[in-house]
């Protein structure tokens, strides 16, 4: 084989094509031996193209309550059942299931509050399939200083869905060596604004 600096300049066209290794396939998975591919370059700019999309969007406007126990309580973000072409949202078990497979990215917003002067402890874990741990259980501990304050917790994951119908539940947690702790919304005064939910989940996916 020539050397490469031997071989003509030319301005690429979309339909052409490059040599490269494919070291996973489309879910992530890892391939075997890494074999050597062609790639046109209408195939590589629509890779680098991809954004992510906002699929879903639901959020609670009441206070969520977990109690002061070990147990926690499943989130419920929405009170209407939504289904879209890639996620579905059951209100009455807060669940999402993945219609789809991709990648796909989950935010979930809270607003926590406690009584003036209490010091308290919220855990949020996600479960799949009703049972195994999604990720690391996120804590968050404050002071509150005020009934009226509202203490954000902004959880983002990324996911890989391989197996449609895949699907998840959101707990909270307000465990029982620490002081009353609840999910709020904030009423914006005035209505120079929409008010605040107490929870929200965002579904985004990578096209």
């Amino acid at each position: 084989m020539a050397t490469i600096s031997s071989y003509p300049i030319s301005i690429p066209q979309l339909a052409d094509k490059i040599i490269g290794t494919n070291a996973v396939d489309a879910y992530g998975n890892p391939v075997v031996n890494n074999p050597t591919s062609q790639y046109t370059f209408s195939s590589v700019k629509t890779l680098i193209d991809q954004h992510y999309i906002q699929r879903m969007s639901t959020s609670n406007e009441s206070p969520i309550v977990p109690g002061i126990d070990n147990t926690g309580i499943p989130v419920i973000f929405g009170a209407a059942d939504i289904t879209t072409l890639d996620v579905a949202y059951v209100a009455s078990t807060g669940t999402i299931t993945f219609r789809t497979l991709g990648s796909y990215c989950i935010q979930q917003l809270y607003y926590a509050q406690a009584t003036s002067g209490n010091n308290i402890q919220l855990n949020f874990k996600t479960l799949q399939g009703g049972s195994t741990q999604i990720g690391p259980t996120t804590s968050t501990s404050f002071l509150s200083n005020a009934s009226t304050a509202r203490h954000r917790i902004d959880i983002t994951s990324y996911v890989d869905i391989d197996i449609e119908g895949t699907y998840y539940n959101f707990w909270v947690q307000n465990p029982s060596t620490g002081a009353p702790g609840s999910l709020q919304p904030q009423t914006i005064p005035g209505a120079w604004g929409t008010d605040v939910p107490s929870a929200q989940l965002i579904i985004t996916k990578l096209v």
